[in-house]
């Protein structure tokens, strides 16, 4: 039950019907009551749901790569919630063990820069080394773009992101995972950037790699 305080036409506090009063900063302010569902979710709204936090739950250590690396700005869209957006949509499905994210459709990174060209990896114990081909004089390649890489190790739902590595036109990189991952299976993916136009390259998925 609520109580007024302070006279008929003051505030008050606690729940009068469909009103809630309560003070915040000073002041004294009404809301009302949410409203409960009056229906159980759909199948499709069920599915939309375990969807989504499946991918929050994989997407969320990687905000900050997600949120400067993801296609650009656009209106109140983040980069995170575009990401978001397209992991629902094209990363991960519903089987009969719960929900799996689709590893090859996932993108680290995605924008309108020149990609690779026949970008190749060769693992040694926990160091993988890429190799891949010059092709600076193709659409927006510049020497100096970034290379980057992303592992996650679903074993301990680790990711560990390596930004710089090497440029373009140094046609090799590698990157160097702790030794307590030996044995372990890493989900790699390469991408380039360019630090002047902050563009980036879609992400490669380089497989299913094991140390």
């Amino acid at each position: 039950m609520g109580k007024i305080k302070t006279g008929i036409l003051g505030g008050f506090q606690g729940k009068v019907g469909t009103v809630i009063g309560s003070t915040w900063r000073g002041e004294s302010i009404m809301r009302a009551l949410p409203k409960t569902a009056a229906k159980a979710p759909t199948e499709s709204q069920r599915i939309q749901r375990l969807k989504f936090k499946a991918v929050s739950e994989f997407l969320n250590p990687l905000r900050s790569t997600l949120s400067t690396y993801f296609g650009n700005d656009t209106g109140v869209k983040s980069k995170y919630n575009m990401a978001t957006s397209y992991h629902i949509t094209n990363a991960v499905e519903i089987t009969e063990q719960g929900t799996q994210i689709l590893y090859p459709r996932v993108l680290v990174a995605k924008g309108t820069l020149f990609g690779f060209q026949n970008l190749t990896t060769t693992p040694s114990e926990t160091v993988i080394t890429l190799n891949w081909e010059d092709n600076t004089v193709f659409g927006n390649a510049k020497a100096e773009d970034t290379v980057n890489v992303v592992c996650y190790i679903e074993e301990v739902n680790t990711f560990y992101v390596f930004e710089s590595i090497a440029t373009r036109d140094g046609l090799t990189a590698s990157v160097t995972l702790p030794q307590n991952f030996l044995g372990y299976n890493a989900e790699v993916y390469a991408f380039l950037y360019d630090t002047v136009s902050k563009t980036s390259s879609n992400s490669v998925y380089l497989g299913n790699i094991a140390f």
